[in-house]
């Protein structure tokens, strides 16, 4: 068996040195078929094969009747005006190796067109490649057409010396359902000349596995890659587009137009200008650009890098827009729209960068889509011009960085996905009504305004899942209690007029909401809370709304509401049901439920670090009934680092009390931020444990929103004894804290000792 072995590999040894060192160039003489043996330099009535080198000087035609297998193709002007290979039929074409096609005389042209079903297999590389600049207007072509197929095993390149300033012939052409497929790096590349373009019609399709590279540079005045009537490219990789060519304001660009045309890119799109101007665009009858990453700007000047979004064209986007200077804008027009939808958390980009120019992102339709189930964050201000659509994915806002809605601008969102912070509206409401799809982490309670008509009005609105506010409880006649579940701020200007609002509340029963008759809208003038009447409530699924009957609620400046009740039928939310504690970054969730809660009082929350030595951090009053469950969340904001320990105090009307099961979490992340002791006698200190913050702002207020200190002070050398006169001067009872460095604000909550 060994020796058989031995001699069969030596057979086919043999066999393939005879066959290569056989191998033949085949030269064409002349026009004509490719099966025809007089137009090639071989003698003996001979045509290639597949172990033969092919050159074409001439036009030559196949027509794939039964496969047929060369070695490589190779393709150039060197005997007459026009070469070309046309490949036709309803079989393959292997070509084993390279193919080559080069124009060596810019008054010659040379192309490669596939149609009529033929299928083309390159096992190499695929180079298209002019040697002298046009100027009389002849092409270099590749083209595929009549549900043709070309496949590259290798890269695929075109380097082009641009066209004549009247060719009408595209570089490369993609049309009537065909289909390219390159599994290597595909290279577009415009040195001089005018326009270099690759087009796709009619349902053409092109693949490419691995990066996109299109560059335009030296003299060259246009590259570019435009896709028409409902055509596909795939990049499963990422696109480059650079743009360095001194030649005219023209762009390097990648785009879709009309018909539904698509475009996907599995990574990042990186657009680069160094005194030119590139673009990545989305436009027409719903054409579609996907980018599975980021997009990156890299501009040397304003106006030189830029997004377009125009008419009905969509962009789609995984990851983030950034821009690596000052420089870098998106511009959109008519109903283009621009959707976040990554699986990832994103951060909204800024829109307007220092020093930029004219640059800036131009936000018209935006719609979030976001399937991380964490908010997007804002890094400054967001300016909505047209629509804004919230689908899947929370946006966290805060008054440095938030949503401003632009005259006749809307928002929309839903239970999974709203805005978690303040939102503004600037200017009219087109004669509707505007609703604001506000809430907490936890809670989604959207609040709707009455039609605005001048155009120099600001609201801006929030919704807040403290006790509002901070527990004050001090009633007109008319009303019964309020709720301790939430409460809205709304602010406006002298400009907007007379308001009305509807609150909404997603369940009934956490709500405590029981005879809607007797709801009504309550808000707090500062002194107490004042009854604004029911003009409409009604029950919605779970949960319900209430608008109010006044016409002028709020006043001008900023104002707390929420739900109210004229009778004791609604108590607006013991027996404990259940207690969870839930560590998330740097803070930690409670939640809890009852099933009943009959003369009962309030809750407090108490927290501990070794389990034995307990502090209150959070008054909650009772919203339940005797019959009538109830549902309580809390975000302890500032946890210790490492164990917590959380217990809830359920103390009754008559003082008496109990506590519940001890809940224990690790945090997840503590804040440098500590303020201690807790409760405080006589000093009240603010320390950064791990010295991250230097100066902040620090905030005082009262148990009724009251501000009673506002002070700059510096964490860099230490713990701070904070404002120590006033600390002492201030009444025993509940404070908040709010502390404002160069991350975020942060809140903590103390109690002055008796």
């Amino acid at each position: 068996m060994k020796i058989s072995l031995n001699f069969l590999s030596i057979f086919i040894l043999f066999f393939l040195f005879t066959n290569v060192s056989n191998a033949t160039v085949f030269t064409s003489v002349g026009i004509g078929a490719f099966h025809d043996p007089n137009i090639w330099d071989v003698g003996n009535g001979r045509i290639p094969g597949e172990f033969d080198d092919v050159v074409i000087h001439h036009e030559v035609d196949l027509n794939l009747n039964s496969k047929v297998t060369i070695k490589s193709l190779s393709i150039s002007n060197a005997a007459i005006d026009f070469s070309g290979f046309d490949i036709y039929g309803t079989d393959t074409l292997v070509v084993m190796n390279d193919v080559s096609s080069t124009l060596f005389d810019y008054d010659k042209q040379v192309y490669l067109r596939i149609g009529q079903q033929a299928t083309v297999m390159i096992g190499g590389n695929c180079h298209f490649l002019r040697i002298e600049r046009n100027t009389s207007d002849k092409f270099l072509n590749f083209s595929l057409e009549d549900e043709s197929k070309t496949f590259i095993k290798g890269n695929f390149r075109f380097d082009y010396l641009g066209a004549g300033s009247n060719e009408i012939v595209k570089d490369v052409k993609l049309d009537n359902n065909s289909l390219l497929e390159v599994e290597g790096t595909t290279t577009f590349i415009n040195s001089a000349g005018n326009d270099f373009n690759l087009v796709m019609f009619y349902n053409a399709e092109a693949i490419f596995r691995d990066s996109l590279i299109l560059i335009l540079n030296g003299t060259g005045r246009e590259a570019g890659i435009t896709l028409h009537d409902t055509t596909s490219l795939q990049i499963l990789s990422s696109a480059y587009i650079f743009n360095s060519s001194t030649a005219s304001n023209d762009f390097a660009k990648l785009r879709v137009r009309d018909n539904a045309s698509r475009l996907y890119i599995q990574e990042n799109v990186y657009m680069e200008s160094v005194g030119a101007r590139v673009k990545l665009e989305a436009e027409g009858g719903g054409g579609k650009i996907t980018v599975g990453g980021d997009i990156i700007m890299n501009a040397s000047g304003e106006d030189e890098a830029s997004i377009n979004i125009i008419d009905d064209g969509e962009i789609y986007l995984g990851g983030e827009i950034i821009r690596q200077n000052n420089f870098g804008k998106l511009t959109m027009k008519h109903n283009g729209t621009l959707v976040f939808n990554g699986s990832d958390r994103q951060i909204m980009p800024e829109g307007n960068l220092p020093n930029s120019g004219s640059d800036s992102l131009y936000f018209k339709n935006v719609r979030l889509e976001n399937t991380a189930g964490e908010a997007f964050v804002l890094s400054e201000n967001m300016i909505v011009k047209d629509d804004l659509v919230l689908t899947n994915g929370n946006l966290k806002t805060d008054s440095t960085a938030m949503i401003i809605l632009k005259d006749s601008a809307t928002i929309s969102g839903s239970s999974t996905a709203y805005i978690e912070g303040p939102i503004k509206k600037i200017g009219t409401t087109g004669g509707q009504d505007i609703t604001f799809p506000v809430g907490t982490k936890t809670t989604y309670a959207p609040i709707t305004i009455s039609a605005i008509s001048d155009q120099l009005s600001e609201v801006t609105v929030q919704y807040l899942s403290e006790p509002p506010p901070f527990g004050a409880e001090i009633f007109e006649s008319t009303i019964n209690n309020v709720s301790t579940d939430g409460h809205w701020m709304v602010e406006k200007n002298i400009n907007t007029g007379d308001l009305n609002l509807t609150l909404t509340w997603e369940d009934s029963a956490e709500a405590g909401i029981n005879e809607i008759d007797d709801l009504v809208v309550a808000g707090w003038d500062g002194t107490e809370w004042k009854n604004y009447g029911q003009q409409s409530a009604g029950m919605i699924g779970a949960g319900g709304f209430v608008s109010n009957s006044l016409s002028e609620p709020p006043p001008f400046g900023a104002e707390i509401f929420t739900l109210a009740s004229t009778s004791s039928l609604n108590s607006l939310p013991v027996e404990l049901q259940m207690f969870k504690a839930t560590p998330r970054s740097g803070s930690v969730d409670l939640e809890w439920h009852t099933e009943s809660e009959i003369n009962f009082s309030h809750f407090l929350v108490e927290r501990s670090a070794d389990g034995r030595i307990y502090e209150a951090i959070q008054f909650v009053k009772s919203t339940g009934g005797a019959t009538t469950p109830a549902r309580y969340t809390f975000e302890d904001l500032s946890p210790y680092a490492g164990w917590n320990y959380y217990r809830l105090r359920m103390e009754d009307q008559d003082g008496s009390f109990e506590y519940s099961p001890v809940e224990v979490v690790k945090s997840k992340e503590n804040t440098s931020i500590i303020v201690y002791p807790n409760p405080v006698v006589d000093v009240l200190y603010i320390q950064d444990a791990e010295s991250q913050e230097g100066a902040v702002s620090v905030e005082i207020f009262d148990q009724n929103s009251s501000k009673l200190l506002e002070e700059v002070i510096r964490l860099d050398n230490g713990p701070v004894q904070l404002a120590k006169e006033d600390i002492q001067s201030l009444p025993s009872g509940f404070y908040i804290v709010k502390i404002t460095g160069k991350s975020r604000s942060q809140f903590f909550n103390f109690v002055i000792a008796e």
